[in-house]
């Protein structure tokens, strides 16, 4: 979520579907509302000057909506009927992708992260650390 805006009028957010809109299918709309909702607590908690733009709850925000959009955009691109175009990358993060899913049915630690990030209670970069990834590696390799 990168807006293009220089100028915003202080006193104001954007929340829901106007801030961001996923694909429904994948049920994540109450989730991203509710995170963005905490973002804004987080946000008023700090004592801003309503006076001024929010871009303190805008970035908070962005990292929820990114997160969002990856998984989202990610299953997208998965369905069969999707012929392109694919990101930089897509191929190998595909297959880094269904190696873990092939992790996480085979062991419950995996299985407890990677639910997590599918869940929106960790971001996706979670699937990144290296611990995970070696546990993954593990699991996939003693089988």
């Amino acid at each position: 979520m990168h807006s293009r805006l220089n100028r915003f009028p202080g006193g104001l957010v954007v929340v829901g579907d106007a801030l961001a809109s996923v694909n429904p299918i994948y049920g994540q709309g109450l989730t991203l509302a509710a995170l963005a909702a905490n973002s804004l607590g987080a946000h008023l908690r700090s004592n801003p000057d309503l006076r001024k733009p929010a871009w303190d709850y805008f970035r908070l925000v962005e990292a929820v909506v990114d997160g969002a959009w990856q998984l989202s955009t990610a299953a997208d691109l998965a369905q069969p009927h999707v012929t392109g175009p694919y990101p930089r990358g897509y191929r190998v993060q595909k297959w880094v992708a269904d190696r873990l899913t092939e992790a996480s049915v085979l062991d419950s630690a995996v299985n407890t992260q990677y639910m997590q990030v599918v869940n929106m209670q960790l971001p996706p970069k979670a699937l990144t650390d290296p611990r995970f990834l070696a546990r993954a590696t593990r699991v996939l390799l003693s089988r």
